[in-house]
């Protein structure tokens, strides 16, 4: 019989400074329920991130919840992903705060949840080669990325079933391509469209796996979702298809594949993020052309094929089109130098550590649809993160 592995992961994260009724509105339409139904399937398995920001806030505000996620993991059901414990954009830091960050969240799992993460979710996929060696060194064996950064180094979805291991300076690291396809029809299109598709890419060999991965908001957050999701019982019908189809369809955590399952070879991927990041750091007329020729390669039939070579900017120009964020980065910089010069001196600075790193959330340094930059509440957190860090040292 025909089978391919089916890798859920889903990435659940508030930047640091947001609204207190931002965050009870995601527990209550998103986060608790999609754990209330996971609950009620055991059959199904998942793998979940949350960043430190939520889980600093679930223990003071749901510490219940933290209780169901301990019961899950238990049950086998899930696996939890490490990070950067306050959503950074890794290659926007230093080495020092790369892996104290990344650090810090696997010894919060650790120790509340006795797991040891072996995966990572990648704060807004901002991938560069670079940061390959740092996340390795911090104990990660693997991570998950968009399948636009594996296009953009010249594969196709057929190459993607499985997963790839790149290296820096030979330290080594397993990458997970997440199909965009997928992440447009969960959970916006009927269960059986997605369905289907997992069907027609099974294999005789058993040892083909797709990645679903993306933001938890939008299983309940995200406009209508709530009503899609929950009222009109998507989540639950899909659920319910995953178990009937489970002949064929087989669920794997992230771990369990990686140990099962070869990689399907050595890869180096170009820096990238996802693709409508790589649109929105356009400058404006850039922005613009980009945005019409994109239109014009899906109108065209003679041309759509070759989309995979078309890709938009670089995350780090959003320091070139907004001075706000140049100047928070830079002055993050100067901090950053100054907190980790006096670690290596042997000083305890675990405070002005913490400040420095809630000052490093990525929301506050870019700008997309759902927020960003511009908002002050966002931008003003971070800023006082930045100040607390440098008061601290100025009083030591």
């Amino acid at each position: 019989m025909k089978e391919i592995n089916f890798l859920l992961a889903v990435h659940n994260h508030q930047p640091v400074g947001n609204f207190e009724s931002v965050l009870q509105e995601a527990y209550k339409r998103a986060y608790k329920p999609f754990l209330d139904i996971l609950q009620s399937h055991p059959r199904i398995k998942i793998s979940l991130h949350y960043s430190g920001v939520l889980f600093d806030w679930f223990q003071e505000k749901q510490p219940e919840f933290l209780s169901q996620i301990t019961s899950l993991l238990k049950a086998g059901q899930v696996e939890l992903l490490t990070g950067a414990y306050y959503e950074a954009i890794l290659s926007g830091l230093s080495e020092d705060d790369r892996r104290g960050q990344i650090q810090k969240l696997s010894r919060f799992i650790e120790s509340r949840f006795h797991r040891k993460p072996e995966g990572m979710w990648l704060a807004e996929r901002v991938w560069e080669q670079q940061i390959t060696g740092v996340i390795a060194d911090s104990g990660v064996k693997f991570l998950l990325l968009d399948d636009t950064h594996f296009f953009n180094a010249g594969k196709r979805e057929k190459d993607l079933l499985g997963y790839y291991v790149t290296e820096e300076n030979g330290k080594a690291l397993a990458l997970f391509p997440m199909s965009k396809k997928l992440r447009y029809t969960i959970p916006f299109q009927p269960v059986d469209q997605t369905i289907n598709y997992l069907r027609a890419l099974a294999a005789e060999d058993g040892e083909r796996g797709l990645v679903f991965g993306d933001d938890g908001e939008k299983f309940g957050v995200w406009p209508t979702t709530y009503k899609q999701v929950y009222e009109d019982g998507w989540l639950e019908d899909f659920f319910r298809a995953l178990e009937a189809n489970s002949d064929w369809l087989k669920m794997r955590h992230l771990t369990e594949f990686i140990r099962e399952v070869p990689p399907l070879g050595r890869i180096y991927l170009p820096d990238s993020s996802y693709p409508e990041m790589m649109h929105w750091v356009l400058g404006h007329e850039a922005f613009v052309e980009y945005e019409d020729f994109s239109e014009k390669l899906k109108l065209d039939p003679s041309l759509v094929k070759h989309h995979h070579f078309v890709r938009g900017g670089f995350w780090r120009n959003f320091l070139v089109k907004y001075p706000e964020a140049n100047t928070l980065h830079k002055k993050m910089l100067r901090i950053s130098k100054r907190v980790n010069g006096m670690v290596k001196k042997g000083k305890k600075m675990a405070e002005a550590l913490d400040y420095l790193w809630a000052g490093q959330c990525n929301d506050a340094y870019w700008h997309g649809v759902f927020g960003g930059l511009y908002l002050p509440h966002i931008r003003a957190a971070a800023f006082r993160n930045l100040l607390h860090a440098e008061s601290t040292l100025n009083r030591i």
